[in-house]
């Protein structure tokens, strides 16, 4: 490079740092960053530095603080339902997680429901137990209120709730290693509360009094609210605030159910709704977080978690993955056999945790992580490259291809292997469906590429290479969506067969699927129109004869 480009290229570095320093209320985009914000944990102080918590405007956004002013960011673990996992409240747990995991907040997840505390009300000794675990290793502690079902926090199930906040406030009066969270996930079910500004109206009423009770003892202590459709609505909250400046709002999301977003304006995004609270004036925790499915099936999604992480830890949202037990679920930081006491060395092996356990401990600590099949660390993953303007799968990620939430098949495997889309498992699950018209038995995947453009405007054809180790039979049908066109049934699956493949030089053989307009009623629509031609997500449904294949070169054609 010469002199005169170097001079030109740091006169334009300067500009833009320029510019930057003046753009008031920006949050910082999971998908445009280059992830530099997973590595280090500078602002997550323990309570002895942190001391007292409190919601402070910082470069116009409301932001978790310390006693001393200063940002903070609390990173930790949520236990699962207490009344199943009571053995985890031990005090070498907690120091694990204090000093190896370097984790400054563990919450304690009181299941009200579900054989928790209203028909079994002596799981709030393992509160107060772990509470006090907490303060004797240094820690922040979420008294987590979990209801879940039903979905109405005023639901007459959870009427114990002030007298429990009550109960906690005295035996812990304005203490501050203490935050209350006081309603896990607003839903819909079983008789919950909407998924609009009448169902977080709902949650407030219920909210405020447990808020002015607190305030009236005189307890300054950060409280945290949930919202509708599962805590992923802090965008209805910040329409609606609770007249209190030391309340916050919950997200809750799973990375291999929960896109990334780069905008504020999608209502169907949890991240999207994040941004929006943000950019409105109230401040957002999440509160809950898992690498899987939201069913705890599936995964670990740790490229997406890094996506989701950056973004959380760029804009100093505090975060809790859920969950510190050994249930045997993807989601578990903990393998089943663990023993959730460590030990005397207070130190759980890298044997004795999950994947997702790995990752979630590296990323508390801000450090690469290693795993013992991948002993090398592990560096964070860039955004994933849509230069191609089509899924090419060259950058070495699944590029957004993940299980679908309502996916009936769950159990296949999903990576890049040699630069393609690689699926394991099908045929031993059960997704070998070959007909045209049940695809739907087959497994589901779905491909979150928003921030990126896909334009098909004036195209006819969807494309794809299907890769497999011999002659094999596949059905795929396709949803491609747009922001205006969310769902339409595909008219049919269309197929390849075995003497559709050719060999190549690699021993793989290799057939092309053409899917048109006319398969795809979404790909027509959005296709046609001119306003709005943008392919946001696609929606794969496959059926194979045999277990393993590849997909590569997914493109739109005219």
């Amino acid at each position: 490079m010469t002199k005169n480009a170097k001079r030109t290229l740091i006169t334009l570095a300067v500009i833009i740092a320029m510019v930057i320093t003046i753009i008031p209320n920006a949050t910082v985009t999971a998908t445009s960053s280059d992830y530099s914000h997973l590595i280090g944990n500078s602002d997550v102080k323990k309570p002895s530095v942190g001391g007292k918590l409190q919601i402070l405007a910082k470069n116009g956004t409301m932001t978790l603080c310390g006693e001393d002013g200063n940002p903070i960011q609390l990173r930790g673990m949520s236990t699962h339902g207490l009344q199943w996992f009571p053995k985890v409240v031990n005090t070498n747990a907690f120091s694990a997680l204090s000093n190896d995991w370097e984790a400054n907040v563990i919450r304690l997840a009181m299941y009200i429901g579900e054989d928790g505390y209203a028909t079994n009300p002596s799981v709030k000794q393992e509160v107060i137990k772990g509470i006090d675990y907490a303060i004797a290793n240094n820690m922040y502690v979420i008294v987590d209120w979990h209801m879940i079902n039903p979905g109405n926090p005023n639901d007459n199930i959870y009427s114990g709730a002030q007298s429990f906040f009550n109960e906690i406030s005295d035996l812990y009066p304005n203490n501050k290693n203490l935050i209350y969270e006081l309603c896990n996930e607003p839903n819909d079910g079983s008789g919950g509360v909407s998924n609009d500004a009448a169902g977080w109206a709902q949650v407030k009423a219920y909210a405020t009094p447990i808020v002015e009770l607190l305030r009236n003892k005189g307890n300054e202590n950060l409280i945290i609210v949930g919202n509708p459709f599962w805590s992923q609505r802090p965008d209805l909250a910040a329409d609606n605030p609770i007249d209190d400046n030391n309340t916050m709002y919950s997200v809750h999301f799973y990375s291999g159910t929960n896109p990334v977003s780069d905008v504020e304006t999608d209502r169907n995004n949890a991240m999207s709704n994040v941004k929006y609270a943000l950019e409105h004036g109230v401040a957002v925790f999440a509160t809950e977080w898992g690498t899987s499915l939201a069913t705890g099936t599936t995964g670990p999604y740790l490229e997406k978690a890094d996506a989701w992480l950056e973004f959380l830890n760029a804009n100093n949202i505090s975060w809790c993955n859920f969950s510190l037990c050994n249930k045997n679920e993807v989601a578990s930081a903990l393998n089943s056999t663990t023993n959730l006491d460590p030990g005397y060395d207070k130190v759980w092996t890298d044997a004795e945790l999950t994947k997702s356990g790995q990752y979630v401990r590296a990323r508390i600590k801000g450090v690469y992580y290693a795993t013992p099949d991948e002993p090398e660390p592990n560096k964070p993953q860039p955004p994933l490259d849509f230069s191609s303007g089509f899924w090419d799968f060259n950058d070495g990620t699944t590029q957004g291809f993940g299980i679908n939430a309502d996916s009936p098949i769950t159990s296949i495997m999903i990576q890049n292997a040699n630069n393609a889309l690689e699926l394991s498992g099908l045929n031993t699950h059960g997704s070998n469906d070959l007909s045209e018209g049940n695809f739907w038995a087959n497994a589901r995947l779905s491909a979150d590429v928003w921030g990126h453009s896909i334009n098909v405007y004036g195209f006819t054809k969807l494309t794809m290479d299907v890769i497999s180790p011999s002659p094999t039979n596949v059905s795929i049908a396709a949803i491609p969506q747009s922001n205006s066109c969310g769902w339409a049934n595909p008219t049919r699956a269309v197929r390849v067969f075995k003497n559709n493949f050719v060999a190549q030089s690699d021993g793989t053989y290799k057939a092309t699927l053409t899917i048109s307009v006319d398969d795809s009623p979404n790909f027509k629509a959005i296709a046609a129109d001119s306003t709005d031609s943008i392919v946001r997500n696609m929606i794969l449904f496959i059926g194979s004869s045999s277990d393993n294949l590849s997909l590569d070169n997914i493109k739109f054609t005219k």
